[in-house]
């Protein structure tokens, strides 16, 4: 597939990607923890042209989300700025039905997916390769801006062509836990390994956002999964 010419900017990473972890370290005194959900990677960035767009890790346009699109303009009314939005795409809860619909589902016509969202910042930032912001205000700033767009009355509104009334829920905050130690981080792994789960994300929460593979953050992979 042709690369998107939004894909001038750099670093070539469109966004900052996790380590392996080494089932034993973590940061000094703990770490954030979220479910590593099995879909597609995404980033909300704009195109030449200033148009929104969501993009796989590779540069790939994921068509069919205009739902997600629209909710995402309205988070970012919140911030004040333009923003990068990054997060995880998924189609039925599932890899399997995520890369059906991105490789050739969305042809059909019609609208599918959820966007976990877990990160965001000023556009600006991440086109200079990253924001100096620690991730946790990075992430509080995003759940204030995602619990004001719950309080705007256009985030009921219809959207233009959508037939009916946008699910706010296409759009969910992915949570995080702490987790003091290694024995923490991998009792958070083994509760979503038990209901099927691909696995955890460690982040440092003094950390910036590199785009680039990061040791900030470190991926807890089922052995299901690795073994894959």
């Amino acid at each position: 597939m042709n690369t998107h010419p939004a894909l001038i900017c750099r670093p070539r990473e469109l966004v900052q990607l996790a380590r392996d972890w080494d089932f034993s370290t973590i940061p000094d005194g703990g770490c954030m923890a979220e479910q590593k959900i099995d879909g597609w990677r995404a980033s909300r960035i704009v195109d030449q042209q200033g148009r929104p767009v969501m993009m796989t890790r590779n540069g790939v346009p994921i068509e069919g989300a205009a739902h997600i699109l629209h909710r995402l303009a309205l988070i970012e009314r919140a911030y004040g700025c333009p923003v990068m939005f990054d997060g995880e795409f998924q189609v039925d809860d599932c890899l399997s039905a995520t890369k059906a619909w991105c490789e050739r589902g969305w042809k059909a016509g019609g609208e599918a997916g959820v966007y976990h969202l877990f990160d965001a910042m000023p556009l600006d930032a991440w086109q200079r390769g990253g924001d100096e912001t620690p991730l946790y205000e990075r992430k509080a700033r995003l759940r204030a801006a995602v619990a004001t767009t719950e309080a705007m009355p256009e985030a009921w509104d219809w959207r233009a062509g959508s037939h009916g009334r946008d699910d706010p829920d296409c759009v969910r905050l992915l949570p995080d836990e702490w987790v003091a130690d290694a024995g923490d981080a991998l009792d958070f792994a083994r509760r979503i390994w038990m209901k099927g789960g691909e696995g955890a994300i460690l982040k440092d929460a003094e950390a910036p956002y590199r785009r680039n593979r990061s040791p900030d953050w470190r991926k807890v992979k089922s052995p299901a999964y690795v073994a894959r």
